[in-house]
């Protein structure tokens, strides 16, 4: 069984009907992630953070403080 939310921009998702919210990307861009694709779109800004010595250019998110993107469930 597929743990996919239909919802959620990424793939790393762990249920398919969790709440999704609005990731920004910087510069007025989006993405629509659940909490685990979130938690995971922030461990690759660190790593990136890490191997460039720009941390600055990878901010790290806080999910608390993202809008939540509203959804319809059936």
């Amino acid at each position: 069984m597929s743990n996919r939310n239909w919802n959620c921009d990424g793939d790393k998702c762990a249920m398919p009907n969790s709440v999704v919210r609005l990731f920004p990307l910087g510069g007025g861009a989006n993405l629509i992630l659940c909490l685990s694709c979130a938690l995971h779109e922030n461990r690759y800004r660190q790593q990136r953070a890490t191997e460039t010595g720009n941390a600055e250019a990878f901010p790290q998110v806080n999910w608390f403080n993202c809008e939540i993107y509203p959804t319809e469930h059936p």
